[in-house]
């Protein structure tokens, strides 16, 4: 055998090694689902993009990509928001972005049509009242080509277990008719299945939710129900990757050219 194949075999071998290796030790801490991102992110992700809502967990993205912060806050105004919610085992003020670009990700009415390479939204989808137009800008924004990155909370892994699956159809009703016709059955999800509340304590919860605009996780999914409800809505993309990654799952949507 050549002693260049030889020596390339051997790179190949002992870089497998060590990557077995990172995941063996990484699975001993909390974060290997960020780690997997990660993985995932250098297969999929070129180019200039935006990643939104990441707070403290922004997402590490591939050399030479270039990414800005997009949220609904300064950076100033979502610490006095949320300050008080960092642990010191999960989540630190300093690894807050600033906010390059205010804006909201059901619109994104501050980006002209194709004129990003790449989106991330980790954890955002959930907590938007209307998905189908969210989804509907989320690609808008894209070049063709380009790589909606998306991880959802996997509601059998997190406390949204007891709640009913969002299904096709509610999604559709909210995009049609305006989501207030489903608001207030989600604040009673919640205070009823995560809270525990009943009766006339129920009613207040719901109540206080309501005065202050709460920005609970308005939708539930798992991969598979996620991805039944993606495959009912018209929409500019082909599915790339659907996996699960601990108490969270990846998809990964390509835009594709309008027809």
């Amino acid at each position: 055998m050549p002693k260049r194949i030889y020596q390339r075999l051997r790179y190949i071998a002992r870089a497998g090694l060590r990557r077995r290796l990172r995941d063996v030790i990484l699975m001993r801490g909390p974060q290997i689902y960020s780690v997997r991102r990660e993985d995932l992110a250098r297969l999929f992700i070129r180019g200039d993009g935006v990643e939104i809502g990441p707070l403290t967990w922004p997402m590490r993205l591939p050399p030479g990509t270039t990414v800005r912060y997009v949220d609904y806050a300064s950076r100033e105004d979502l610490l006095a928001e949320y300050g008080d919610n960092f642990s010191a085992q999960t989540a630190h003020a300093s690894a807050v972005p600033e906010t390059d670009v205010i804006d909201d990700a059901t619109h994104m009415a501050t980006f002209a049509d194709e004129s990003l390479d790449f989106v991330v939204a980790n954890h955002v989808l959930e907590h938007l009242e209307d998905p189908v137009l969210a989804l509907t800008n989320l690609l808008r924004v894209l070049r063709p080509g380009g790589i909606l990155f998306l991880a959802l909370p996997d509601a059998r892994e997190t406390f949204d277990d007891p709640r009913e699956r969002t299904t096709l159809e509610h999604v559709l009703r909210d995009h049609a008719e305006g989501p207030e016709v489903s608001r207030r059955q989600h604040y009673e999800e919640w205070a009823r299945h995560i809270e525990g509340h009943t009766g006339a304590e129920l009613t207040r919860r719901v109540d206080e939710y309501a005065a202050e605009d709460a920005r609970h996780h308005f939708h539930v999914w798992e991969l598979d129900t996620f991805l039944a409800m993606l495959r009912g809505l018209d929409l500019p993309c082909r599915l790339e990757l659907g996996q699960t990654n601990g108490h969270e799952f990846v998809v990964i949507l390509r835009r594709v050219a309008a027809a």
